[in-house]
């Protein structure tokens, strides 16, 4: 090998481990944001079995909001699902304990136009709990609700280290609950499991139903069925989720609980199909604060957190007012120019005498 070809080997070898690089963290290069604030209306209308626990949801969902970058407007009235118009400003529509015939023909057929116009649904506990004769609300949602064994200590077992509801959720989380068991699978209707239960940690009175295995509790579905055909003018569909977590007071003080539901909310208002991110017919048209300007760190501990393989995943948690995703590559600009030099000097060094290879 002449010493001509041995320099062109070494400065090839050094621009591909820039380029393999760019391609490894650009995942880690996204940018969680949006052009207003998101705006989600919660609905915790019983026509059913009422849960005393959600005025501590309510409660937690307005402490926790702008550690979030979300609102939240509470209703119960069932007239608001009649109104395109009224729905039209949401961005989400968050089912909490919502029980029994929650929707009429009329509220069907707005939620219906609703996901059609790019919104998005987020169900919790009893929100399967009702519209068993709905062909439109057990296809958004996944599942209904059948039955449960008493409230005791399950452990619930991680399916999805990458999603964002389960980022932070241990591979084994033990803790008193209802286990709901379902009509049938989610997976039947698109849904992807990210949580399940083992079904030995707890009595369940050897009760065997139709709702598959690993046994589900929480999922997404992106889209659902009933978001087709899109409303004239959309983009996209909505995104769904669901967690069957969440009956006692207890479990909405919990603080892995908490970031499980908020991150599954804004994991679906991530599907950037409303207006809060520029796209679809429905969405909150309120414009957020710019973000403050994060503090000035210096090329070694940014070319540190690029080369760190965590850094290519998403991290659940609180984060900038809103989440839908843009590109930038201001770190890994940094990474390419920063390889480059280095190989650059390494070969001037070279020709000039100042390196001998022998």
């Amino acid at each position: 090998m002449t010493f001509i070809q041995l320099i062109l080997l070494i400065f090839l070898f050094l621009t591909r481990r820039v380029s393999s690089s760019n391609q490894l963290n650009l995942v880690g290069d996204y940018k969680l944001m949006s052009i207003n604030i998101p705006k989600v209306l919660v609905y915790t209308y019983t026509d059913g079995f009422r849960h005393d626990s959600i005025p501590t949801a309510i409660s937690m969902l307005n402490q926790e909001k702008d550690n979030w970058g979300v609102k939240f407007d509470f209703t119960e009235d069932r007239n608001a699902f009649r109104d395109d118009n009224y729905l039209k400003q949401y961005d989400a529509l968050m089912f909490i304990h919502a029980t029994g015939e929650v929707l009429d023909q009329q509220g069907q057929e707005a939620f219906q136009r609703y996901l059609q116009s790019g919104g998005n649904f987020i169900g919790v506990h009893a929100a399967v709990c009702g519209m068993y004769n709905s062909s439109v609300y057990k296809s958004t949602i996944g599942a209904l609700f059948e039955w449960h064994p008493v409230i005791q200590e399950a452990t619930f077992k991680r399916e999805n280290t990458t999603h964002p509801a389960t980022a932070n959720v241990p591979d084994n989380w033990r803790f008193a609950e209802e286990v709901y068991y379902f009509t049938s699978d989610p997976r039947e209707n698109g849904a992807v499991v990210i949580l399940s239960v083992d079904e030995s940690s707890y009595n369940n009175e050897s009760y065997s139903s139709n709702s598959g295995h690993p046994h589900p509790i929480a999922w997404y579905i992106d889209p659902p069925k009933p978001s087709q055909p899109l409303q004239a003018g959309a983009v996209k569909g909505g995104r769904s989720f669901y967690t069957a977590l969440g009956h006692s007071n207890e479990t909405w003080q919990n603080e892995t609980f908490i970031n499980h539901v908020f991150s599954g909310l804004t994991w679906a208002l991530d599907g950037a199909s409303t207006r809060s991110y520029g796209s679809g017919l429905v969405g909150s048209e309120e414009a957020r604060p710019p973000p403050p300007s994060p503090p000035p760190s210096s090329p070694a501990s940014s070319v540190s957190s690029l080369s760190d393989p965590s850094s290519s995943v998403p991290v659940a948690g609180p984060t900038l007012p809103g989440h839908a995703l843009q590109v930038t590559s201001d770190g890994v600009g940094m990474l390419g120019s920063t390889t480059v030099g280095v190989a650059l000097c390494f070969l001037f060094g070279v020709l000039t005498g100042y390196y001998v290879i022998a």
